[in-house]
């Protein structure tokens, strides 16, 4: 069943097939989770991580909440390792996929594209928004899998360090992603924070107020 589902979720010709699988591989792997294999639970985590680069983009969206909750759910041995992995896999993928320097508008062009229809993107250009998007989203789901923990797991000031700087100045959906990411971060914080801010030192505090062009990290 689990191979059935993975292959409709990565083949499926209708986008909201591939969303709607989503729900039965929460299902399979929050109730058998410790029935479950551990090469299925890493063929299922390996899947909802490839569906953050769909090409709709309700998927990726669906995929991000998913591997949130795969994350948050997991037993802590599958948690630590599951996270080491995904967090090396979106990082590299940042890495490997920089934004192009020239041309300027090139990327730009993407939000003028869908609200004039005019200047329409390479194809080039709409795969690095994609996995860009894709690695956005998955640094996300891992810092989202821990709204309330209080203070927040060590490696977080890390990949919110990574999303600021390396993708917060992104044009369009990848930018505004990683806004999204950090202020909600904080906005689940407001209560604990005078005691989740020790964990970060004072630069990367500086580095996070920064992407939002507000204190909101004061």
């Amino acid at each position: 069943m689990i191979d059935a589902l993975i292959r409709i979720g990565r083949t499926s010709s209708s986008w909201h097939q591939r969303l709607r699988v989503m729900i039965n591989m929460q299902i399979i792997f929050f109730r058998r989770l410790f029935l479950l294999s551990e090469e299925s639970k890493q063929k299922l985590f390996n899947c909802v991580a490839d569906m953050l680069e769909d090409t709709q983009h309700e998927v990726r969206a669906g995929a991000a909440t998913t591997l949130s909750g795969m994350i948050r759910c997991s037993p802590l041995g599958l948690r630590e390792r599951m996270i080491k992995q995904l967090r090396d896999r979106f990082t590299q993928t940042l890495i490997n996929n920089p934004l192009p320097k020239k041309p300027k508008g090139q990327l730009a062009g993407l939000s003028s594209a869908r609200t004039s229809g005019t200047n329409t993107p390479s194809p080039e250009a709409q795969r690095l928004v994609v996995v860009r998007h894709a690695a956005v989203l998955g640094l996300g789901a891992l810092i989202q899998a821990f709204p309330y923990t209080s203070p927040p797991p060590a490696f977080i000031p890390e990949l919110l360090v990574q999303l600021s700087s390396r993708a917060a100045n992104d044009p369009g959906t990848v930018g505004n992603a990683v806004k999204s990411i950090i202020a909600d971060f904080k906005k689940t914080r407001v209560d604990t924070w005078f005691e989740d801010k020790k964990i970060f030192d004072p630069e990367t505090l500086e580095t996070l107020a920064g992407v939002l062009w507000k204190s909101y990290f004061a």
